[in-house]
């Protein structure tokens, strides 16, 4: 039971930081949006309160996280005999349901996104192509800007993350190979590749305006964090760093998310859902076991030296 009180103690510190900077950061980008920016041209307003306000908050949240991940007790995972000492039996089998079903719940919200993506990917197309066709045979028409192609594109990218995080989900729920899981969240970590280019190209048209830029920081941030959790079994795991990318994944998210919602981009609001709850996942699932590990198990029967089975043992003691 203490062991179970120390494991408690840890998601409930990383979890209750992580939402409460989300929280507070979201109601400031909320009055932001609403005071610091100009009414007619949507220009910022230099020097708005509520624009220092949220960079502070956001400075002293990173900074805040990295005392967290610094002071956080890790030991070395233990390892079955001719094996390398891996972090990624941490997500595999944990005999805990928290952190497979929000993933599985986010590999949905990711696919949620892509119909809303498509169809407005596939009309611009048939527009840039309609132009094309009146240019060529001498109309005088301007040609859009957007040929739809990168919102195909993040649309795919989208059922990529799905397959990705489902796999990730999968795993947490049913006993997995050995560095099997971790690479699956490359999967979501391309996604965003495509989705940040998308982004970018939409907003990026006007320079002056820096309205979107807490979208990119959460993308970028989500990038990261995906990939810092495929290097778990690629054998590059950083553990405490993992831990940093998700708690400032989940607050920048938060921020961008008001934002998403105001301007009904329900497509960036489902993506930033579905990075904002996976985020929260590894809070859950990845503080206790970095002070106690959870010990692989040679399935009975099979043959030694060969890649076994990760399971965890009981938390309870």
């Amino acid at each position: 039971m203490e062991r179970l009180s120390k494991n408690l103690s840890a998601r409930t510190l990383w979890l209750l930081f992580a939402l409460a900077a989300g929280f507070v950061c979201a109601a400031l980008r909320r009055w932001q949006l609403a005071s610091a920016f100009e009414e007619g041209t949507g220009l910022a307003v230099p020097g708005a309160q509520a624009s220092v306000i949220l960079t502070c908050v956001l400075v002293m949240s990173a900074a805040w996280f990295v005392i967290l991940s610094m002071r956080q007790p890790m030991s070395s995972p233990p390892c079955a005999a001719g094996q390398a000492r891996r972090w990624d039996l941490v997500f595999l089998d944990a005999g805990d349901p928290v952190y497979p079903i929000s993933v599985v719940v986010a590999a949905f919200l990711a696919a949620a996104s892509a119909p809303a993506l498509l169809p407005t990917g596939i009309s611009q197309w048939q527009d840039y192509q309609k132009a094309r066709a009146a240019l060529a045979q001498g109309l005088s028409v301007q040609l859009p800007s957007n040929n739809g192609a990168l919102t195909i594109a993040t649309a795919a990218g989208a059922l990529l993350a799905f397959l990705g995080l489902l796999q990730m989900g999968r795993d947490g729920l049913h006993p997995g190979r050995r560095g099997k899981g971790g690479f699956s969240a490359a999967l979501p970590g391309v996604a965003g590749c495509i989705w940040l280019m998308e982004s970018f190209r939409a907003h990026a048209a006007n320079p002056v305006q820096w309205d979107y830029a807490p979208l990119l920081l959460a993308i970028m941030s989500g990038m990261m964090f995906y990939m810092d959790f495929a290097g778990i079994s690629a054998g590059a795991a950083r553990p405490r760093r993992l831990l940093w990318l998700a708690a400032m994944t989940l607050v920048l998210s938060a921020v961008a998310l008001v934002s998403a919602i105001c301007d009904k981009a329900w497509a960036d609001a489902l993506l930033l859902l579905s990075q904002s709850l996976t985020a929260a996942a590894v809070l859950w699932r990845l503080p206790p076991n970095l002070e106690h590990p959870p010990k692989p198990r040679q399935i009975p029967g099979s043959k030694p030296g060969r890649t076994p089975t990760i399971q965890e043992e009981p938390t309870d003691e």
